[in-house]
């Protein structure tokens, strides 16, 4: 399966977002819901992965999401959502919701500059509003989207010794390929056989892998729900809105990876909305910067911050407990050379500063924003091409183009890897003029055999090594003067 990001933002950019993905949800306002006061958000990516603590509002948000479109005029028999079902009013919660809360969407049209905005708001007792969106499908994958039937004691469980066998529903054989794919497990054919008793009828899923056939009463929770998870996405309308509640649970590291990049080519296909709470860094770090949003619940209500991992701002946040300075930089390559440029220049500062990757240059932006926030000490120090912002606390790294270039591109860098493992990085760059240069130190190691981190470390010392003190002095009194 090829990576569809760039296909996506392409499709998802403005003057296309409509055509593709038709009336999708370009932004939600959400004023007066579970201690969010006021707070917009704008949906940047077809896939948008809440993250955060416990208790910051990510589900809040994707159940206000998937109550946004009216049921359409072909859906006989879907259900829609409305507010009402998320937030009841009770005994037991008399306030989920101020006296004037409300929720504002925002959709795409066909024209990119003139969207559809739509306020359902409570009158009296009752939400008001529905009428005015637009038609659309919607689908929640909370947790019960899929439980065992053998915890729920289903009618294949305590009715299994009378049930007749009924009609069976066979799945698509690229449908099976791709829950395998998902779960690196082999099926040699996945089917929902019909299962009933006198009335009563229910789905259940039968899978045969390696010879042997068995069905949900002997699958794990992980299994079953990928099996329906992936059906309901290729079966549903095309351009309808998904949103899950962390997809992640009971699956391993490479199924979340894997289901992740399935999500990204779903949409692709068939042009669905996904709207996602996760706490998986796995995830996180699969999708696109414009994918990830942190809430931040504290005092004064929640936060929204784009374009940042949360897994990665948590690792900010104790390491800045422990270090002097917090100090965000792009990825992991802009830290391997700052790294080498204190270790040089100054030892024990190195030793006083946590460096963080975060992400892109807004990112890093985000992040000083969040830790400002949190009143934990940070400064960021992004690429070359990206520039300085001193009043917002923004360094730049020497040079003027990304670290990997600058770094491969010295003439000293390029001799050394000649001499050293027989690769010319001019050769290759004449051969890929068009090269993504974040992921020339990749394609350079595996065209030597040399593991990534080796050659990258190797480079970057050579390359410090040749800059003259000058050309970082500044940069390294900015982290001493903010540490």
């Amino acid at each position: 399966m090829s990576d569809p990001t760039k296909k996506l933002k392409a499709k998802f950019a403005p003057n296309h977002r409509y055509a593709n993905f038709g009336p999708a949800i370009s932004s939600i306002r959400i004023c007066g819901f579970r201690g969010i006061a006021d707070m917009r958000i704008e949906f940047e990516f077809p896939v948008t992965a809440f993250s955060g603590l416990n208790g910051a509002g990510k589900s809040t948000v994707g159940q206000l999401a998937i109550c946004a479109y009216r049921k359409p005029s072909t859906g006989a028999h879907y259900r829609r959502y409305y507010v009402k079902d998320f937030f009841p009013v009770s005994v037991a919660d008399p306030s989920p919701f101020e006296p004037n809360a409300r929720v504002e969407y925002s959709y795409e049209t066909n024209q990119p500059n003139a969207q559809q905005t739509v306020t359902v708001a409570r009158a009296l007792k009752e939400w008001s509003g529905y009428k005015r969106q637009p038609e659309g499908y919607a689908f929640y994958v909370g947790f019960t989207l899929y439980i065992p039937k053998v915890e729920r004691r289903d009618l294949s469980i305590y009715r299994g010794s009378s049930i007749d066998l009924r009609a069976t529903r066979a799945i698509p054989t690229e449908v099976r390929a791709k829950v395998g794919s998902i779960l690196n497990q082999p099926y040699d054919d996945l089917v929902f056989q019909g299962i009933g008793h006198k009335n009563r009828e229910v789905e259940l899923g039968l899978a045969t892998r390696y010879g042997s056939k068995y069905s949900e009463n002997n699958m794990g929770f992980g299994e079953g729900r990928v099996l329906y998870m992936v059906d309901l996405m290729e079966t549903v309308p095309e351009q309808s809105l998904f949103v899950l509640e962390e997809p992640e649970t009971s699956l391993h590291e490479d199924a979340q990876f894997q289901l992740t990049r399935y999500l990204l080519d779903v949409c692709d296909r068939r042009h669905h909305q996904m709207i996602l709470s996760t706490h998986s860094s796995v995830i996180l770090e699969a999708l696109p910067p414009e994918a990830r949003k942190l809430l931040l619940r504290d005092s004064s209500g929640v936060i929204e911050f784009p374009r940042i991992s949360a897994t990665r701002a948590r690792s900010i946040l104790s390491k800045g407990q422990k270090r002097g300075l917090t100090v965000c930089v792009e990825d992991a390559f802009a830290k391997l050379v700052l790294t080498e440029i204190l270790r040089r220049a100054d030892p024990a500062l190195l030793k006083a500063v946590a460096i963080e990757p975060i992400g892109d240059k807004a990112a890093v932006l985000n992040g000083i924003r969040l830790l400002d926030h949190l009143s934990i000490n940070a400064i960021g120090v992004r690429d070359g091409d990206s520039g300085a912002d001193a009043a917002k606390k923004i360094f730049k790294l020497p040079g003027t183009k990304s670290p990997e270039l600058e770094v491969f591109e010295t003439e000293k860098v390029q001799k050394h890897l000649v001499e050293t493992y027989g690769v010319s990085v001019e050769d290759f760059l004449s051969i890929h003029p068009d090269f993504d240069p974040h992921t020339l130190p990749a394609a350079l190691a595996k065209e030597i055999n040399l593991l990534q981190d080796a050659l990258s470390t190797d480079a970057v010392r050579v390359y410090v090594g040749n800059l003259d003190p000058s050309e970082y002095s500044d940069l390294v009194a900015a982290i001493k003067g903010a540490a």
